[in-house]
């Protein structure tokens, strides 16, 4: 089976460098997940699912072409492997040998930089109010230290890192949340970024260190980047949490609640509510 396909350019190095081989981490019916022998995971994903930042798209729907069906058997997975390069990945699967070739490329959602808006902050969070996250709600206020001048104290990776279940434990989607956030609304959170890319590889899951790293270097999916731009004026508010919480079962939670961590800390939010509190 030949599957054309379009690359997110943050995984362009990967796909179109030498061949080299994959080992297999998940494989459900809209997303499969394969790894490098440097960490680096890819993600092929049906056309509906979330467009991740390592994500190579197929055109096709997760209930017309179950990508699980095409992987190889569960039972083998753990031994199976798979090569990736020159523009494409290949197996053999259940069905036979599948070839996924990248057509074309797309570049990652990057929020727009700007100062949250303080009504549009109440707003987002209000709207989360009572929402599971998948951590204690008491564990994601640590991240209020992050939200000084500095943006530097780091000791909230420690406990949030790895916390909760999943491909993406919930405190690691805080985290990313967070870390988009501070690169749109400022100063970045440097100290936290190292610390996140230092404790990352061990402290949680592959396709959850990858994405972190992405965060990192500002690249999201499309639904917190649209939440940026609504903290900041530009979009509704409504649309856009309602956009990221349809996100998984407590990731979009999760990423909104770092994002808003981000917003409330910023220096920027902290001069907004003073001069609104003496106009």
């Amino acid at each position: 089976m030949r599957i054309p396909a379009a690359s997110c350019t943050a995984v362009r190095a990967v796909l179109a460098g030498g061949p080299q081989q994959l080992t297999w981490l998940g494989a459900g019916p809209s997303a499969v997940y394969l790894m490098t022998r440097t960490s680096a995971v890819l993600a092929i994903v049906a056309h509906d699912a979330v467009r991740l930042p390592c994500a190579i798209v197929v055109p096709r729907r997760s209930d017309e072409l179950p990508l699980s069906a095409i992987a190889p058997d569960p039972v083998e997975l753990a031994e199976a492997t798979a090569v990736v390069g020159e523009g494409r990945i290949t197996w053999h699967g259940r069905r036979g040998r599948v070839t996924v070739t990248v057509a074309r490329y797309w570049a990652p959602a990057r929020p727009t930089a700007g100062t949250p808006v303080p009504r549009a902050v109440r707003e987002a969070r209000d709207a989360l109010r009572g929402r599971e996250l998948g951590v204690a709600r008491d564990v994601i206020r640590t991240l209020r230290p992050l939200g000084g001048p500095r943006h530097g104290d780091a000791s909230a990776v420690v406990v949030l890192l790895g916390r909760g279940p999943g491909l993406t434990p919930s405190g690691d989607d805080v985290l990313a949340g967070f870390l988009i956030g501070a690169r749109a609304f400022g100063p970045p959170a440097a100290a936290v970024a190292d610390r996140v890319a230092d404790l990352a590889p061990v402290r949680t899951t592959a396709l959850s260190a990858q994405l972190l790293r992405h965060a990192a270097d500002g690249d999201c999916i499309p639904q917190v980047a649209t939440l940026v731009d609504a903290l900041t004026g530009r979009t509704g508010v409504p649309a856009a949490v309602d956009g990221l919480l349809a996100v998984g079962h407590t990731s979009g939670a999760a990423l909104a609640a770092g994002v808003l961590a981000a917003a409330e800390g910023a220096p920027s939010f902290t001069r907004a509510l003073s001069s609104r509190a003496m106009s």
